[in-house]
């Protein structure tokens, strides 16, 4: 009984020594990484790579730019960042953006922002934006297969690049079932 004691009060001394440390760890400004996330209004989700220490998923707020991100997510090596050196570096951060950072042999350094592929968006719950999707990216839409797709590729081409998220229904091969199924993947059309 005396060994049994001895082994519930190490347990319960571990638990609390954890605990400890992890608070201590809170503390530190860390990335976060998180593969799904509900979103807040005022905060953007974006997607850091190329030559950083902690690729990954952001949010951030939505008054952050490119150079924060990159910041963030920790150059490989030392490198001057600032929004007069470079464009791209002030770019606010639009939700999807994906920011990357090479680091050329020469010392300088290449800083691009661009959007998060459609399947990843799709994942990450990210809404996607009817007008730009690509007939790639409406085959990706679950219960789209490739004949649908160009259907409503060529639909919103005939439409001048113009296609309405409730437009989808006119199409051929997409019913009301079909159009609830992907709207929840959809970016809400603005309105005119």
């Amino acid at each position: 009984m005396d060994t049994m004691h001895r082994v519930v009060m190490v347990s319960c001394a571990a638990l609390l020594l954890a605990q400890v440390l992890m608070k201590s760890r809170t503390g530190q400004e860390l990335p976060v990484h998180v593969a799904f996330r509900v979103f807040s209004s005022g905060r953007v989700t974006v997607k850091v790579d190329g030559d950083v220490r902690h690729q990954g998923i952001y949010e951030l707020s939505a008054n952050n730019l490119a150079i924060d991100a990159i910041k963030m997510a920790v150059p490989m090596r030392s490198v001057k960042l600032s929004v007069t050196d470079s464009a791209v570096a002030g770019l606010s951060l639009q939700n999807g953006s994906a920011v990357t950072l090479e680091l050329l042999p020469d010392g300088s350094h290449h800083l691009a922002v661009t959007d998060i592929g459609v399947s990843e968006r799709m994942v990450l719950g990210i809404p996607l934006d009817i007008s730009t999707m690509s007939e790639a990216d409406f085959g990706r839409l679950p219960g789209i297969g490739p004949a649908l797709a160009k259907r409503i590729a060529d639909c919103r081409q005939k439409n001048g690049g113009v296609l309405r998220v409730e437009d989808l229904v006119m199409i051929e091969g997409v019913g009301e079932k079909k159009y609830r199924l992907i709207l929840s993947y959809l970016q809400p059309s603005k309105t005119k």
